[in-house]
């Protein structure tokens, strides 16, 4: 009998014994290959670091016009994706170390993906796996948007003719169906969707997505940080004994948090 791969973001099932389906294990070992450094030239861990120093330009440019601001002495973006991403590649590999021992890889993003990357198969079988799946997508993902800065979307809500999502730019108040063409307001259709998904347990990672596309900028490495000061508590407990977090209970430590954006 099949059943649904439990990675949060997938509607796919599996067909053998695993907790993860064969398409997140791939995406999972192609965004490990995409942090470190190969023949092929430098992964986006180097890349990251490279944007840090500023020693190239993302994003358009101001057609050679001086700023009115002055510079940052390093790129805050970058630096906050490059953080993310070694604490949840750091998480990852001593908790897969836990369980199969051996040699522990250097301390460096690119050589923690490299070491993590020889284990997808074994992560798709394991308690974990699905977590593990999540949380590293999402930071390489936040590492790529911090270098790349495209355009941000937002989810605006279900659309009132189809029920289905409804993207919006993040500063616009009105969204269009990309499906029907029915309007719908964006706070309006946000506030609908955060009370119907507010009492949902999720991984620090999902609650983090979730909120990122209702349009509140959040990390999971932050949302732990909350729980850890006592500012946030869990409402249960996941696979590998993980906390689970209710949605609104994290919109509310974020929002009543100096510490985060």
């Amino acid at each position: 009998m099949n059943i649904p791969c439990l990675v949060p973001t997938c509607v796919n099932t599996i067909v053998d014994d695993a907790q993860v389906c064969a398409g997140c294990a791939s995406r999972l070992t192609s965004a490990l290959r995409s942090v470190h450094d190969g023949p092929e030239g430098p992964g986006l861990a180097s890349d990251l670091e490279v944007s840090l120093s500023r020693r190239h330009r993302t994003g358009p440019g101001n057609m050679g016009r001086r700023s009115t601001e002055a510079p940052l002495p390093y790129d805050a973006r970058s630096a906050e994706a490059l953080a993310v991403l070694r604490n949840t590649l750091t998480t990852w590999c001593r908790l897969l170390h836990e369980e199969i021992g051996g040699r522990l890889p250097e301390d460096t993003p690119s050589a923690m993906a490299a070491w993590l990357s020889r284990f997808t198969d074994w992560l798709r079988r394991s308690d974990f796996g699905a977590e593990c799946v999540d949380e590293i997508i999402a930071a390489v993902e936040q590492a790529e948007r911090a270098i790349d800065l495209p355009e941000k979307r937002v989810l605006a809500g279900l659309c009132p003719g189809c029920g289905l999502p409804c993207y919006a730019r993040h500063d616009a108040s009105r969204a269009r169906c990309g499906s029907c063409e029915t309007e719908l307001s964006v706070r309006e259709g946000r506030e609908r969707l955060f009370r119907t998904a507010e009492g949902h347990l999720l991984t620090a990672a999902e609650a983090a997505r979730a909120l990122g596309l209702l349009g509140h900028e959040v990390t999971a490495a932050a949302i732990r940080g909350l729980a850890r000061r006592g500012r946030l508590h869990p409402g249960g407990t996941g696979s590998a004994g993980r906390p689970l977090y209710t949605l609104g209970d994290v919109l509310e430590a974020c929002l009543d948090s100096e510490d985060v954006a």
